[in-house]
């Protein structure tokens, strides 16, 4: 029987799952020099982290985002809504994506960032997910 909306995926020993978010960060332009090879070098990684967390049954989600320009902010001011361009905060680092994973433990969740962290021009920040809405 399938898990009701809400409910924590269990691993076969019974141990609950904790759903992780993985968010990537870039330092590099995505038009800077020696990107383009970089990606298809880190590309390699995330294939094989989809495969593993896809046949466990622990992959929910993987979204790459657009680049920090096409990116729109909007805030609450003085009653009204005001939307500016670009991410919301000046930053070295950009929000390249994110994958939501279930996880046996935090250390899973660390292993499978640094697989996602093929090198110094990214960082992955690795946080716990403690509510989902599954439509």
């Amino acid at each position: 029987m399938p898990a009701r909306p809400g409910a924590r995926r269990r691993y076969p020993g019974g141990e609950p799952a904790v759903t992780y978010a993985l968010l990537i960060y870039r330092t590099l332009a995505a038009d800077a020099p020696g990107a383009a090879a970089r990606d298809r070098t880190s590309l390699a990684a995330h294939r094989a982290l989809q495969a593993e967390a896809s046949a466990a049954g622990a992959l929910h989600e993987v979204a790459r985002l657009d680049e920090p320009r096409a990116a729109r902010t909007v805030r609450a001011a003085a009653g009204a809504h005001q939307v500016t361009d670009g991410p919301f905060i000046e930053s070295k680092e950009w929000l390249v994506g994110f994958y939501v994973v279930d996880c046996r433990s935090e250390e899973e969740a660390l292993a499978r960032a640094r697989v996602l962290c093929p090198d110094d021009t990214h960082v992955i920040e690795v946080r716990p997910i403690t509510w989902r809405w599954r439509g």
